[in-house]
């Protein structure tokens, strides 16, 4: 009975997490839309449109990625361990979509289409 409560209790986290990292996604599915438009928008002039982001926004919001992604990886291998197969496929969707999502924002952050704010 406790192990059935305790994987559930693992997939609820797992499931939290995955959420997590959806969430985080949503600034930077701003950056981009707003990066697009400014590409769009000033395509063909001198100088193109750019966006701004600010280096230590950047940080935190590396640490809550980073934080949001150990976390996953806890629960994936306490799913492991307790063969809890939905709370292991929620942590490793979490861990890929923090993965994801850190990445596309230091590859925005690198593109020319940004402008650094310190």
């Amino acid at each position: 009975m406790q192990s059935r409560e305790s994987s559930k209790a693992i997939t609820a986290g797992s499931l939290a997490t995955f959420l997590a990292a959806l969430a985080l996604s949503v600034p930077l599915l701003e950056r981009l839309t707003a990066a697009a438009w400014q590409w769009y928008k000033f395509a063909g002039y001198p100088s193109a449109g750019h966006i701004t982001l600010s280096l230590k926004t950047g940080q935190v919001f590396s640490a809550l990625l980073a934080a949001t992604f150990g976390l996953a990886l806890w629960f994936n291998r306490l799913a492991r361990r307790r063969a809890a197969p939905r709370a292991k496929l929620w942590s490793f969707c979490a861990m890929c979509v923090a993965a994801a999502v850190l990445l596309a924002y230091w590859l925005l952050g690198a593109s020319s289409l940004n402008v650094w704010r310190a």
